[in-house]
């Protein structure tokens, strides 16, 4: 592909980068958009290992200098083999519209210089240490709470108290050697694990937070470039289904 044609098919994508869901790259997507033009990847929406095995595939045998990202999120060990391929190559990451929550935790902080541009934001709102979500009985509620959206033929077919009781078991396997990998991941990449929870657990956060260029260096994410008036972004069309999203200062 020559100058003008990579330029272009670059401007193109990145152009079509959403505000809205439906777009070309829609960060809220369950099958991601995966582009490679050159020395660049293009990675929009949400993270899985579907999703994370087509990004490794495409960049196998490829010399990437840069990923641009839009992704909400997803599963974390599938945003930890991206995050792990990021910081084993050196690469950059670039941030459209948004990196929330596993695109945060794992992606953003492994990269070598770190760029959000202009009306996008990175965010967190927690990892698998902090235990909100993943105890038993949250296990035992959520199993319950899709039982009873069942019509009541399937709800016959199943023996209701095995499922929590396997369910409740294949969690804690996952919890376990989730968080081990975790653990080495943060311990690779030299960043404070931290950084994922702080917010929520110290500043008040109800969800999504957001850190400043300072902060973050804080927590060993540095060599990040953020617009000059990155702190004072509007949140507004960031908030959805009722989950809040702020600006935390830490002191």
């Amino acid at each position: 592909m020559n100058r003008v044609c990579y330029a272009l098919t670059l401007l193109l994508i990145i152009s079509s980068t959403p505000v809205f869901a439906g777009t070309t790259l829609d960060p809220l997507a369950e099958e991601a958009t995966i582009v490679v033009a050159g020395t660049t990847v293009i990675y929009g929406g949400k993270i899985s290992d579907q999703g994370a095995g087509r990004f490794l595939d495409a960049v196998s045998g490829k010399k990437v200098a840069e990923l641009i990202i839009a992704s909400s999120g997803g599963e974390v060990n599938a945003g930890m083999k991206m995050g792990e391929w990021v910081f084993d190559n050196h690469v950059d990451v670039v941030v459209e519209r948004m990196c929330i929550s596993s695109c945060a935790n794992y992606i953003f902080t492994a990269g070598r210089r770190k760029t959000i541009n202009a009306n996008s934001i990175v965010a967190w709102h927690g990892s698998l240490l902090q235990p909100s979500g993943m105890s038993d009985e949250d296990v035992r509620t959520a199993v319950m709470e899709s039982y009873r959206r069942l019509p009541e033929s399937e709800q016959k077919k199943i023996d209701l108290q095995n499922m929590v009781i396997r369910t409740i078991s294949q969690m804690r396997e996952y919890r376990v050697s989730s968080t081990a990998n975790q653990e080495r991941f943060f311990r690779k990449i030299g960043v404070d694990e931290q950084i994922c929870r702080i917010g929520n657990e110290k500043y008040g956060a109800k969800d999504a937070f957001l850190l400043s260029v300072e902060d973050m260096a804080r927590f060993g994410v540095r060599d990040v470039v953020a617009p000059d008036e990155y702190e004072k972004i509007d949140l507004t069309p960031f908030r959805r289904n009722g989950k809040s999203i702020e600006f935390i200062k830490l002191k």
